[in-house]
């Protein structure tokens, strides 16, 4: 069966503060990984998938080089819109603000400084089998100190979220991608400066969250070290037939 399209909303608008050190003139969504900006591995992901109709792009911090890339792009098969904040909103702030671009009642939301490997299709089909308020796709870690811990129950819902710690113990990690019906977000007051992460999810984990667990590679490329791996660890194309759960 067909799967039915859903809009997207990359969150590219960071100051990507921790990054400077190695990318100096570009935010860090267009660091060069394999010659090319990191925000085509994840947009070529997007257009594989085959059930992205549109895509909006939350701009904040050097917004006008993002948009100069891809305004006029005719690489892909979906709609490129931009959300642009003035005055950065956060991550909760910039999903509720790109939201006004959004056509669609499911909406998938990426970090644009990570890349994990999933498949779309079957992301949806488990966020709809679950009935759920959102899908937030997983990866387990041998050492989840750097990301903090997301706990699940035997239905794979999401029950709580531990913050960063330096105990090095193994478990499962925010993946950076969310799926979710856009009356999720009808309560957050629009302009507000809010983190999806710290704010919303603890209240969100109130409802029906459920946790997607990805089989394949992830990489955030927020910090100096993982970017600098990251020519190495994407070294086969984006796309290229991600592992299922």
């Amino acid at each position: 069966m067909k799967t039915k399209k859903v809009d997207a909303i990359i969150l590219a608008g960071g100051l990507g503060t921790r990054l400077r050190g190695v990318v100096r003139d570009v935010p860090k969504v267009l660091a060069p990984v394999k010659g090319r900006p990191f925000l085509n591995i994840i947009l070529d992901n997007l257009h594989a998938s085959g059930c992205v109709r549109t895509v909006v792009i939350a701009v904040g911090h050097m917004a006008e080089k993002i948009i100069e890339i891809y305004e006029n792009n005719r690489r892909y098969g979906f709609n490129i819109l931009f959300s642009r904040e003035e005055a950065l909103l956060g991550t909760g702030g910039a999903i509720k603000k790109a939201l006004g671009l959004v056509k669609t009642d499911d909406v998938v939301a990426l970090n644009g400084d990570s890349f994990i490997e999933v498949d779309l299709p079957d992301l949806i089909g488990f966020y709809r089998s679950m009935n759920s308020d959102m899908t937030i796709v997983l990866k387990e870690l041998g050492n989840a100190s750097r990301y903090g811990r997301v706990y699940l129950d035997e239905q794979q819902r999401i029950v709580a979220f531990r913050e960063k710690s330096a105990e090095e113990t193994a478990g499962y990690i925010n993946g950076g991608i969310y799926l979710f019906n856009r009356k999720l977000f009808d309560g957050v007051e629009a302009g507000r400066v809010i983190s999806l992460e710290r704010e919303l999810l603890p209240e969100f984990v109130k409802g029906l969250v459920s946790g997607y667990i990805s089989l394949g590679k992830f990489i955030d490329i927020g910090i100096p070290e993982a970017y600098g791996i990251a020519q190495e660890y994407l070294k086969e194309e984006a796309g290229q037939g991600p592992a299922k759960r």
